[in-house]
C-alpha cells in the first residue's frame, strides 16, 4: 500500500480545521449538557442519594438558568435538603424558590417548607430568641397569605409553640429579677408578657407575680387592681387561695410602709423642735 505524504504547507493549512472539528465534537451544546445533568440528578434524586442529587442540582440551578426545568431543579435541591433534615439550607433554598418564581405550583408548599425549616432551628427558651422572632414572623405571613391552606392548622399549632418559648423567655426573666430583688425590672419584663402573650399559660401567675412586685415598690393601688384582673380570668379559677394570699401580703406590706412612714414623719417633726 502505498503512503501519502503530504507537504508540510499543506499540514499547516489543514491544523485549524482538524483542531475545529475536534472541539466541535468534545464540546456538546451547553443546553444538551444541562439536560442530561437534569436527568442525572432526577435519577439519583428519586433513589435518595440526596448528596450526589444536591451537588448537581445546586450546579445546574446556577449555571443553567434559562431552561425550563431549573425550576423543578431548585424545588428538588430544597426538598431533598429539608428531607435530610438540613434545615438552614433548605430554608434558604426554598427562599430563592420563592423569590424567583412566584407563579410556581410549588409555591405554598414552599412557604410551609421555609416555616418549618425556621421552626426547626428555633432554640430553647433560654438561648438567643433571634431564630425563634424570625420563625414567628415567617409564620405570620404564611397565615396572612394562606389562612385556609392545607396547613394552617398546623401552622397555628407551630406557632403557639414558638410564642410559648418566647412568653416563658419573658416569664422567666421576670422571675429572675424577683430573686434578684429586683422588682423594678421584674414589672418590667412581666408587663412584656401581658402586652406581648396575654394568652400565655404563664400570664396568671405573671400577675400574682407583678402584684408582689408592685407592693414591693409600695405600688399598693397597682398591685391591687392586678388581683382584680385576676379574678376575672377563667384561667385563674384554681388560684384562689393564693390570690387571697397575695392579697394578705399587699395589706401587710402596705401597712408596715405606713407605719414607716408614720415614724418618719413623728422623727422629722422632733427635728424641728
Amino acid at each position: 500500500m502505498r503512503h501519502i505524504r503530504l507537504a508540510p504547507f499543506v499540514v499547516a493549512a489543514l491544523l485549524p480545521v482538524l483542531s475545529s472539528c475536534s472541539k466541535s465534537k468534545v464540546a456538546a451544546s451547553p443546553e444538551k449538557v444541562c439536560r442530561e445533568k437534569y436527568d442525572k440528578s432526577v435519577r439519583l434524586f428519586d433513589k435518595g442519594k440526596d448528596a450526589d442529587a444536591q451537588e448537581l442540582l445546586r450546579d445546574i440551578t446556577v449555571n443553567c438558568t434559562g431552561y425550563e426545568y431549573v425550576e423543578d431543579a431548585q424545588y428538588r435541591l430544597a426538598q431533598s435538603h429539608f428531607r435530610t433534615e438540613q434545615w438552614m439550607e433548605a430554608e434558604t433554598e426554598f427562599g430563592i424558590l420563592v423569590e424567583n418564581y412566584e407563579r410556581s405550583s410549588h409555591l405554598e408548599e414552599a412557604r410551609w417548607k421555609i416555616c418549618r425549616s425556621a421552626f426547626e432551628q428555633s432554640p430553647s427558651w433560654d438561648r438567643d430568641p433571634s431564630l425563634t422572632e424570625g420563625a414567628i414572623k415567617r409564620y405570620r405571613a404564611y397565615l396572612s397569605d394562606f389562612p385556609a391552606g392545607p396547613h394552617t392548622d398546623s401552622a397555628r399549632t407551630d406557632l403557639s409553640t414558638l410564642q410559648d418559648k418566647m412568653a416563658q423567655r419573658r416569664f422567666k426573666t421576670a422571675q429572675l429579677y424577683l430573686r434578684m430583688d429586683e422588682p423594678l425590672a421584674a414589672t418590667v419584663y412581666y408587663n412584656y408578657l401581658f402586652r406581648e402573650f396575654p394568652l400565655s399559660k404563664d400570664v396568671p401567675q405573671a400577675r400574682l407575680d407583678i402584684a408582689r412586685a408592685y407592693a414591693e415598690l409600695d405600688q399598693f393601688d397597682r398591685a391591687r387592681e392586678t388581683l382584680d384582673t385576676l379574678r376575672l380570668d377563667t384561667r385563674a379559677a384554681g388560684l384562689t387561695d393564693r390570690i387571697a394570699s397575695t392579697s394578705k401580703f399587699i395589706d401587710k406590706t402596705q401597712a408596715k410602709f405606713e407605719k414607716r412612714k408614720a415614724k418618719e414623719a413623728a422623727k422629722a417633726r422632733q427635728g424641728e423642735l
